[in-house]
């Protein structure tokens, strides 16, 4: 019986959406029996972007085939289901409204083209075309939040800043679409080694990246660094026939020793990058 039950949720692939606040459009499968749902990138499986949900503001149980909220906070910072106040525990139902601080998520189960489509949805306003990394503005609202939260827990958060280092030429001698290709491929490295939920990763701009690594030390980070530098390095860059081989550059900051903001972290991040470029590329430096 049991094993009827795991399969029709599998197949109705249950699935929180934020309809209203800082994380609107976020999408998250129910993926396992216990999950916490909260603010810190560090604690929640289900992380709401939003200063007004504690940190583990409620948790999200499996039993019996269906889905269960518990609030874990008091009633006087709110977890809300349709209008009324959780205490305790309440069995959740398709198209039930979550309200957490400042923010509203639908729990959906039982419609796999609706998961498919919000799915869908959140990969397009989320996520970059080429690379598949996220896109700037939701980047930065991911790293303002885990920097929050570093600040908060009294923990370690560096930053990483690449640029490839010879991508001219590669556009010089075979086209913008092979350099396209080069830049798509670098961001996917980059991003398989950042698919931990509090790793993120995005396209600064044009040929660069920027990456946040919560809990991470200068020595850890650059460490980081270099096992993303040395994977480009021995990538085999190959399209229509036509192999090139591009280098990669990256500077590392830390909060809080380099900057204990998003701008100076940044910057520090930056100015790091660009001494790996002048000492010849294909570098990492702090």
């Amino acid at each position: 019986m049991k094993g009827s039950l795991d399969a029709t949720l599998a197949g109705e692939r249950p699935h929180l959406i934020v309809l209203r606040g800082p994380s609107l459009g976020d999408f998250f499968a129910l993926e396992g029996d216990t999950l916490l749902l909260g603010s810190d990138p560090f604690r929640a499986d289900i992380v709401v972007r939003d200063v007004e949900v504690s940190p583990e503001h409620a948790g999200i149980y499996r039993e019996r085939g269906s889905y269960v909220l518990r609030a874990l906070v008091g009633a006087d910072e709110g977890t809300v289901v349709n209008g009324e106040v959780v205490e305790g525990e309440r069995p959740l139902s398709d198209g039930d409204r979550i309200f957490v601080g400042d923010s509203v998520l639908e729990f959906s189960h039982g419609d796999p083209v609706k998961a498919d489509f919000h799915g869908a949805l959140h990969l397009l306003v989320s996520r970059d075309y080429l690379t598949g990394l996220l896109v700037k503005n939701r980047f930065d609202a991911e790293f303002e939040h885990s920097l929050e939260a570093a600040s908060s827990a009294g923990r370690q958060l560096s930053v990483l800043m690449a640029d490839i280092d010879n991508l001219k030429k590669v556009n010089e001698a075979h086209g913008h679409l092979l350099g396209e290709y080069v830049v798509g491929e670098i961001g996917r490295i980059i991003g398989a080694l950042h698919d931990d939920e509090s790793r993120q990763a995005t396209r600064f701009r044009g040929d660069e990246y920027q990456t946040i690594l919560p809990g991470l030390s200068k020595k850890e980070a650059l460490e980081v660094a270099e096992e993303i530098r040395r994977r480009i390095e021995k990538h085999a860059f190959e399209e229509r026939g036509v192999k090139v081989h591009p280098t990669l550059s990256l500077g590392v900051a830390t909060y809080s020793e380099d900057g204990e903001t998003r701008a100076a972290l940044t910057r520090a991040a930056d100015e790091a990058l660009y001494r790996a470029k002048r000492s010849g590329g294909n570098a990492v430096h702090e």
